[in-house]
This record gives C-alpha cells, sequence and structure tokens, in this order.
C-alpha cells in the first residue's frame, strides 16, 4: 500500500497538470459543442443563421457559377479576394465558416469523370472558426457536386447547362445549409457524441502525461537502486505503481463523464439513459490506451519535457485520426483507411453506434462491443510492448 500511497502523491504533486490538462481541456471541450450546460431551454429562443460560405471560382464554367448562384440562395456567400493571404486570413478570422475553391477545369473535369464511372475529385474546402457550420456548408455543397456528376452520368448527351439546372432543381428540395443555433447535433449524432469525440484527446494528452510523470519517477536511477535493494518483489512495486495510475484513469474519466452529461443535459433530454450509459462506458477502455503508452514511454526513460511533447502531439494525431477536429467523411480515403488503425477511430464509432441507436438490442452491443474489444486489444499491445522495453533495459543493467 505504501507504494500505491507513494505513487498517488507523485501524481497529486504535479497541480498545473491536472489543472490545465484534466480540467482546462475538459471544460474546453464544452465551448467545442457550443453548450455551456444551459440547456436546451435556455436556447430555446435562438434564432437559427445561415453559414458563411466564400465559393472562389477560378473555372469560370457554367457549373461553377451554377454552384456559386446555389450557394448564394442557401448560405450567407462572402466575398473574398482570390489571393493566398486573403484567403488564409479569412478562414483564420472567422470571416467564413467554410471556404470552397473550384479549380479550372472543374466543369470539364467533373462531367468526365462522372461520364467515366469515377468519382467526382474532392472539393478543396477548409473551414473557418465554425467547424461544424463549416462541415455542415461542405457537406452540402459536396452533395450538390455528386448530383451534378449523376446528372451528367444519366444523361450522357446533356450540356453543361442542363446538368447545372439539374443540380439546380434537386439541391434546392434536398439542402439546406442554415444551422439551428436551439442544437448540438451534427450529422454523427448529439452533442454528447461530439463531445466524447474531442475527448479522445483530453483524455489521452492528460493521462499519457499525469501517469507518464508518475510512473518515469519510478525509472529514476537512484530510486530504481534503492527499490531494487528493498525487500519488495517488483510483480508488487509494478502493481502499486499501476494501481494508482488506475485510479487517475477511472478519475479523468469521470471527470470528463460528469462534465459531457452536465453540459449536453438539454440535447440529451429523450435520449435512453442506457445508451447514454453505454456510450459513456465506452470511453473507459479507451483511457486505458494512454495510460499503457504511459507505461511503455517511462519504460524508455523519457523526460518531463518530452512526456508532455509526446502526449499533447500525440494524442491531437490520434484524436485527428478519431474525427474530433474534421469529419473523417470529408477527408481523403487513404486517411480514413489510417483512421482505422487507431484506438481513437473505434471509440469514436461505439459512442457514436450507442448514442445513435433507438435502444440497447443485442446487435448494438456486439457492435459496441467489438469496437470497445479492439480499443483494449491496442492497450494490450502498448503494454506488452513496454514490458518488453522494460525487461531489455534491465537485462542491460544487470549486465553492466
Amino acid at each position: 500500500m505504501s507504494i500505491f500511497r507513494t505513487a498517488l502523491r507523485v501524481a497529486a504533486a504535479h497541480p498545473v497538470y491536472l489543472t490545465v490538462y484534466v480540467v482546462f481541456l475538459s471544460l474546453l471541450g464544452v465551448l467545442v459543442i457550443g453548450d455551456l450546460g444551459t440547456g436546451a431551454a435556455a436556447a430555446a429562443s435562438g434564432p437559427a443563421f445561415e453559414a458563411r460560405v466564400a465559393v472562389v471560382d477560378r473555372d469560370g464554367s457554367e457549373l461553377s457559377g451554377a454552384l456559386v448562384s446555389w450557394a448564394k440562395k442557401n448560405a450567407e456567400v462572402v466575398t473574398v479576394d482570390d489571393e493566398p493571404l486573403a484567403l488564409q486570413d479569412s478562414v483564420a478570422t472567422g470571416a467564413v465558416d467554410c471556404l470552397v475553391v473550384l479549380p479550372a477545369g472543374f466543369e470539364e473535369g467533373l462531367i468526365a469523370d462522372a461520364r467515366a464511372g469515377r468519382d467526382p475529385a474532392p472539393l478543396e474546402v477548409a473551414y473557418g472558426t465554425d467547424v461544424q457550420a463549416g462541415a455542415l456548408a461542405a457537406t452540402a455543397t459536396s452533395r450538390w457536386v455528386s448530383l451534378a456528376a449523376q446528372a451528367a452520368a444519366l444523361e450522357p448527351d446533356a450540356t453543361a447547362s442542363e446538368v447545372a439546372e439539374f443540380a439546380l432543381a434537386v439541391a434546392d428540395e434536398r439542402v439546406d445549409m442554415s444551422v439551428d443555433s436551439t442544437g448540438t447535433e451534427d450529422a454523427t449524432g448529439s452533442g454528447l457524441a461530439v463531445y466524447l469525440r474531442f475527448s479522445t484527446y483530453s483524455v489521452m494528452s492528460s493521462i499519457v502525461v499525469v501517469a507518464g510523470v508518475t510512473l518515469a519517477a519510478y525509472q529514476r536511477p537512484e530510486i530504481r537502486r534503492r527499490n531494487a535493494a528493498a525487500p519488495v518483489a517488483p510483480a508488487r512495486l509494478a502493481s502499486g505503481e499501476l494501481g494508482a495510475c488506475c485510479v487517475l484513469v477511472v478519475c479523468v474519466w469521470a471527470w470528463t463523464c460528469l462534465v459531457g452529461v452536465v453540459a449536453c443535459g438539454g440535447s440529451l433530454t429523450g435520449v435512453d439513459p442506457l445508451l447514454v450509459g453505454l456510450a459513456l462506458l465506452s470511453m473507459l477502455p479507451f483511457a486505458l490506451v494512454p495510460l499503457a503508452i504511459a507505461f511503455l514511454l517511462a519504460q524508455l526513460g523519457l523526460s518531463e519535457q518530452a512526456l508532455n511533447a509526446v502526449g499533447n502531439i500525440g494524442a491531437m494525431v490520434l484524436s485527428f485520426l478519431g474525427g474530433a477536429w474534421v469529419p473523417l467523411a470529408l477527408l481523403p480515403a487513404g486517411v480514413q483507411a489510417a483512421a482505422r488503425l487507431s484506438p481513437s477511430f473505434w471509440a469514436s464509432s461505439a459512442v457514436e453506434a450507442a448514442l445513435g441507436a433507438n435502444g440497447v438490442t443485442p446487435a448494438l452491443l456486439a457492435e459496441v462491443s467489438t469496437s470497445v474489444g479492439i480499443v483494449a486489444l491496442f492497450a494490450v499491445a502498448i503494454c506488452a510492448a513496454g514490458l518488453a522495453v522494460g525487461r531489455a533495459r534491465r537485462r542491460v543493467a544487470g549486465a553492466a
């Protein structure tokens, strides 16, 4: 128990890390979903607003012109000069929610691809500060392009003007780019799903740094020599260290869930509590992944500064692959394939499956269990690598 308590004291001796990584980043997730916990009733009087879109037409064709005309009817179109600094500034300052660039040859390439049976080339899109509004506008624009491609494929003899007319007629019936401020839901689920996807970053970074610093403290040469001379079995020493870190993991997970439920309370009205609980529980195995990473990094002997760097950069990359920053559907196929090799993707999949279901069914439990099981395998594999590294280092130290 003394090892366990000492490890907890080591973790508690870093209040700045606990405050910044655990508390601050969780509250930052609340800002991401745009819900400060006031509930849906407080926001019910908020009016809907249109996404601000800038369309840079470098093609000057009938099809690109039709897309611009359609955007003007369905969104607040912002005029931006077609030069690098102006385009970057419009996105960075939030002047536009979505910047769409139609390259030269847009019309010719789209029609040729459609009639050759190929998918249209993805649009060049950038988001402003309101990622949800930008993603919605980008999705609607991509749908318009898909409609134009379908028209070109179905009518091989149709002119570009006729293709544009068809796309305009159908898109006006199916697409609405307005954003309702009374809700925080996106295409993949409720506000809680958005929050939990972002939490893959906060959970990953906080546990890697805090648990890593705690475990690394026991890897210092003088501490290792003293522990080796003490009448304590290595297994008992390791169990005490990891036990304290598991308490940290549960506390971070519980805090993250509490903040998410309180912040999204309004949007969860009418959602089956069992589904909410299933989504929250799906995040607990994911929290074991950063613990395994922290264990591996500690066995490698990384310094405190290196732990901070790896924790932040690694968490940023993994959360991106989990769809925390940009919907994966808008990313290239190669990135989507790579995302399946990350635990954050499967954790997000489990959350979205739970919150997107109508009720708890055997099929849902099987789907969530599969995703959670894959996440657990990531944790086991990384932990095994850490054990192998630790054993190798002890052999080298013993030989020396």
